[in-house]
């Protein structure tokens, strides 16, 4: 459908209320993006950015920040959040990454829909990401943040509003009614079995002695090919999320789910992955 190429300006004026620090002020104005398996809010902080991807369930959101930075590797770190309302600092973990620009890094962090609604609310936002100690598993108290950032969101009242008409229209186009998968006469078919290696297992997440469980949705269109990978519910650890779709995506082979006249549909598929050590 062409309309999830579509690009949209949300003029919205920010007037962010007194913060701890003086945060980066906007350069621009909202830019929402209606892709084909997600939508993206985007707002431009001179070089940094900053992106708000609900999930098509609605049940996580993806928290992207663009900003200047060299990154050697990607790396799993704890990260704060602190938001505009004065409630408790959000803890939560993020991927660190390199990005396709030059010294340009990417920060990626997972929030369930509480944390999510609590910054979608907030007209400024604080993050710092710090690394773990693998003994403790709690975020190193020395040193200086590894990244930090403050942005002066402003009111979002109209981003949420077109976000989340963004993402009714996103649920139609893959047949999710009432926040219920697509269920066609013929599901799709995705094995999982063998398609992940010992050697998989994120680094940071191995030597912190992390496990958890990450529940996907995998988003497979008519010719059976898997278009995106998006996180229904996060295991709380940003590196074995992130690894869960990147395995997938990659290695996975599908068979599209067909209607009751036999034609090829598209669909949802959705599936959790446990990572765990081996006795």
């Amino acid at each position: 459908m062409a309309m999830f190429r579509a690009l949209a300006l949300i003029p919205l004026i920010a007037a962010p209320a007194a913060a701890p620090a003086a945060p980066l002020e906007p350069t621009g104005k909202w830019h929402l993006f209606y892709q084909e398996s997600t939508c993206i809010a985007e707002r431009h902080f001179g070089d940094h950015a900053l992106s708000f991807q609900p999930s098509p369930l609605g049940k996580t959101m993806r928290l992207v920040i663009v900003a200047p930075g060299r990154v050697t590797r990607t790396r799993q770190l704890d990260s704060l959040i602190e938001l505009s309302d004065g409630g408790p600092p959000i803890k939560s973990s993020s991927l660190v990454y390199g990005t396709s620009r030059k010294g340009v890094r990417g920060i990626t962090t997972i929030l369930p829909t509480a944390e999510a609604e609590r910054v979608s609310r907030s007209r400024w936002l604080r993050i710092a990401t710090l690394g773990t100690s693998p003994k403790s598993k709690r975020m190193s108290p020395s040193g200086s943040p590894i990244f930090s950032g403050e942005y002066a969101i402003g009111s979002t009242t109209s981003l949420s509003r077109e976000l989340a008409k963004c993402l009714t229209d996103l649920q139609r186009h893959w047949g999710i009614v009432d926040g219920n998968l697509p269920k066609p006469a013929k599901n799709a078919e995705l094995s999982l079995k063998g398609i992940f290696k010992s050697d998989d297992y994120p680094e940071d997440a191995f030597n912190a002695n992390q496990t958890g469980a990450t529940e996907f949705l995998l988003m497979i269109d008519e010719q059976g090919r898997l278009i995106d990978c998006e996180i229904a519910k996060t295991s709380g650890v940003a590196s074995i999320d992130g690894m869960g779709c990147q395995v997938i995506l990659a290695r996975a082979k599908a068979k599209p789910a067909f209607d009751a006249a036999g034609k090829p549909v598209k669909s949802i598929y959705s599936t959790a992955v446990h990572w765990r050590f081996s006795d």
